[in-house]
């Protein structure tokens, strides 16, 4: 039996990383060998792991440096290290030192050849790769899976499935089969897709989950559920799938009785399956069944990453729970936008404007960048609070950060004028839009008008309505009734009663929307 005292501690270390590796754990990978460099020992053998670890995360810059020690040890011309650059530097997007490393290597083997061609592929060199595809004297199942990948990757699935077509049979494996449907669902062809899986004579558990997915991308949650039921046995990512499927389709009681079956199967949750049960309490409001889930966390000790962080300050705040939410929100070390949003939003809703409003100050300081969702959530809390100074202060701000305000953020804007009397100000930003006003906005307006009882600018809106039916050619009638409305309240009978005529004569049925894509027909 060995003993632990003089055993080499640099291959302890190798293990250490090998184990990171393999649970998918690279940034923890890349901190043992840090600190392993400066205690001595032969660590050449973690190289290829660490590059490994570099090109999951896309770090170009760290890889970089290995390479620096590479070369000084002298092992760059070893095939195993060679690969792996060849593979970092295509997977972090620098192609051109893949490209050059790879004519350094004397003695390539099929793993080269298959790093390259996939490096190529990944930065949309898609002939480059058919070139060094025809050059190869000998290649395996993953070099025809590579190219059929790279072809999917670069939206060509015609180019894909001529290359599927032509794989011989003994290479053609269970993994070819997967990757061609999944080459099919990531570009939205589910009929395609549907065609390759039921001609497969053999499955595995990740080519269900891909069905299921990619039906749900679509909406169709009646196939995904279908191809589910199909399983003759089922893991966590199948029950994964539909769970947050549901989830993902606004179909939160769904989901919920998803995850309660899987619990009977005998199935325990893992990170990804509260995360998307969070997310159907909090679309539902059922705070007590996110309590339960809270509880589980705690209970089982899943991980705390970040989805599950931010699941928990999205369902406590989008449920009321305002305490806990921000109980949590302050207890996370490290947050991203989506962690701010939902707490920004959840106060939003249950109008806590000025307390939004801070939360946001305090995201612009921490350096972390708003997005469109923020000042989304901002400007309606801003909105429903009337703060008429700190929303228009706050839409500035879009720009500085990059941000093109869209229809929403106008509406939110114009809601706000609107509620606070700034019916001018509210009718000249909808005049300065760079989109058609849609029904929301105009509605807003209305609205204000009816408030307010301002029949001048109500007929303002109604030149803007009459020229928005025009351009779509699609009416809405709840902007004539609305109008009717504002002129009897004003006894303007005449005019009331032209709005009636106009809504009765067009049979009294409510058109779709109108919004400025469906004008501008892109």
């Amino acid at each position: 039996m060995s003993n632990p005292r003089t055993e080499n501690p640099s291959s302890n270390w190798v293990y250490s990383i090998r184990s990171c590796i393999s649970k998918k754990k690279p940034k923890t990978a890349i901190s043992i060998y840090t600190q392993s460099r400066g205690k001595g020992g032969n660590l050449t053998s973690a190289i290829p792991l660490i590059l490994k670890a570099c090109a999951s995360l896309s770090l170009l810059i760290y890889g970089q440096m290995l390479h620096s020690e590479i070369l000084k040890t002298g092992v760059e011309r070893d095939v195993m290290v060679g690969t792996s650059l060849v593979d970092m530097y295509g997977k972090c997007r620098d192609i051109a030192s893949a490209h050059k490393v790879f004519d350094q290597i004397s003695e390539k083997n099929a793993v080269t050849w298959n790093a390259m061609i996939g490096g190529y592929m990944r930065n949309g060199h898609t002939h480059k790769a058919l070139v060094l595809f025809e050059k190869m004297t000998r290649r395996t199942s993953v070099t025809w899976i590579e190219l059929i990948d790279g072809y999917a990757r670069n939206r060509n699935t015609a180019m894909a499935r001529q290359v599927f077509d032509e794989v011989p049979g003994e290479l053609k494996t269970v993994v070819t089969w997967t990757v061609m449907v999944d080459g099919y669902v990531r570009n939205g062809d589910m009929e395609a897709a549907r065609e390759v899986f039921e001609r497969m004579t053999e499955t595995n558990f990740y080519v269900w989950s891909v069905m299921i997915t990619g039906y749900f991308k679509k909406g169709d949650a009646g196939n995904a559920r279908e191809i589910f039921d199909r399983m003759g046995v089922r893991n966590l990512v199948n029950w994964n799938s539909l769970i947050s499927g549901y989830a993902q389709n606004g179909m939160p009681e769904e989901a919920l009785e998803s995850f309660t079956r899987m619990q009977d199967a005998g199935f325990k949750p893992d990170e990804v399956t509260v995360a998307s049960c969070l997310s159907a309490c909090a679309q539902s409001g059922m705070l007590e069944f996110g309590k339960k889930i809270h509880d589980m966390i705690l209970k089982n000790s899943i991980g705390m990453n970040v989805f599950v962080s931010n699941g928990l300050v999205d369902m406590y705040a989008k449920c009321g729970d305002l305490a806990n939410a921000r109980l949590i929100f302050e207890g996370i070390s490290t947050k991203n936008s989506a962690t701010w949003n939902s707490l920004i939003a959840g106060l939003a809703i249950h109008g806590q404007t000025r307390e939004a409003i801070e939360i946001f100050r305090r995201m612009e300081e921490s350096g972390e960048k708003p997005d469109d969702i923020t000042f989304l959530s901002v400007l309606s809390a801003c909105a429903h609070g009337g703060f008429v100074e700190d929303g228009l202060e706050v839409f500035s701000k879009m720009k500085k950060y990059g941000l093109t305000a869209n229809v929403k953020h106008y509406g939110c804007l114009v809601d706000l004028l609107g509620r606070a009397g700034k019916l001018q100000d509210a009718y000249s930003l909808v005049r300065g839009m760079p989109m058609v006003p849609n029904d929301t906005i105009l509605g807003a307006l209305l609205v204000a008008c009816r408030i307010h009882s301002d029949t001048v600018m109500a007929d303002n809106v109604l030149e803007l309505v009459r020229k928005v039916s025009f351009n779509c050619g699609i009416h809405d009638d709840a902007h004539y009734v609305q109008l009717s409305n504002i002129y009897a309240a004003s006894e303007k009978w005449e005019m009331a009663e032209g709005m009636r005529h106009i809504f009765s004569t067009r049979g009294s049925k409510k058109t779709p929307g109108c919004s400025a894509l469906m004008v501008r027909g892109n």
